[in-house]
């Protein structure tokens, strides 16, 4: 059983960074005190400043050039926090400067070494391989998060959530690995999920089910897959996020992944 100290999940922290450079950021940069992350997606989900290490005395410098940075990009300036952040009184010390909490992520953690499901009656799962499958791919991504239930803590994502998953299908990805997963449902793509993996640690994204066939089996299923191929491949750690205190986060506990800290976003204005 692996205990997941603060070494590891600091760890987890920084793959996700990097796991994403590349399809949801669009690239990154660091500066004395900060990483700063940025993507074509204007939310400040994918923009923002973190890992901050900010000098005693000298606050202002560094938020200064943070908020110049993304004002620059035409983004809205944010800093993520989390509990391994070097500034440990930085919400309070941001605040000073006008940031303000919008949103917390639950950091969630695979408690089991051997992930058991049942597939569901005539449904099965295939990792996408052409460009046309990856072009279905990011049309049930539309689908599954365009905010038709009251219980997609993200509601309706923008186009270029989608455009980013396709545009990145195409690159080369030569520090890690990266499998997108369809499940189908007789002949019909229902579901997708993305696993994203190297070395001992594998992160799950983009589950999603488009909403006439959710609450059959399929999202635990293609959860779960995505578990079992990313600890096959060797492993250690798999984790997710999701919308902290939402659907989501009681959905992937019951699956068997727990909550172990959370991430919290802060914008300008």
């Amino acid at each position: 059983m692996t205990i997941f100290t603060e070494e590891i999940l600091e760890k987890a922290e920084n793959e996700h960074y990097r796991f994403q450079i590349g399809c949801y950021f669009s690239g990154s940069e660091k500066v004395q005190g900060a990483l700063l992350l940025r993507s074509k997606i204007k939310d400040s989900y994918w923009n923002y400043a973190t890992k901050i290490n900010i000098s005693e005395g000298h606050p202002e410098e560094l938020i200064s050039k943070i908020a110049d940075f993304y004002k620059t990009k035409n983004r809205q300036p944010a800093i993520y926090f989390t509990p391994f952040t070097k500034t440990r009184n930085l919400p309070e010390l941001i605040g000073k400067f006008g940031f303000k909490l919008k949103y917390k992520d639950a950091w969630m953690f695979y408690e089991s070494a051997k992930p058991k499901f049942e597939m569901p009656e005539s449904f099965m799962i295939k990792p996408v391989e052409t460009s046309e499958e990856m072009k279905i791919f990011t049309d049930i991504f539309r689908q599954s998060y365009g905010g038709a239930t009251p219980d997609e803590p993200y509601g309706a994502l923008p186009k270029e959530y989608g455009e980013c998953i396709f545009e990145s299908f195409s690159k080369q990805q030569k520090d890690k690995k990266v499998i997108h997963y369809l499940g189908i449902l007789g002949d019909k793509p229902v579901g997708i999920a993305t696993l994203i993996y190297f070395g001992e640690f594998g992160c799950i994204f983009n589950v999603g089910t488009i909403p006439i066939h959710r609450k059959k089996g399929m999202g635990k299923a293609l959860t779960l897959n995505a578990a079992a191929d990313s600890i096959k491949s060797g492993a250690k750690i798999v984790f997710l996020q999701t919308e902290h205190g939402s659907f989501n986060e009681k959905y992937y506990a019951k699956l068997g992944f727990s909550t172990k800290f959370i991430g919290e976003g802060f914008v300008l204005g």
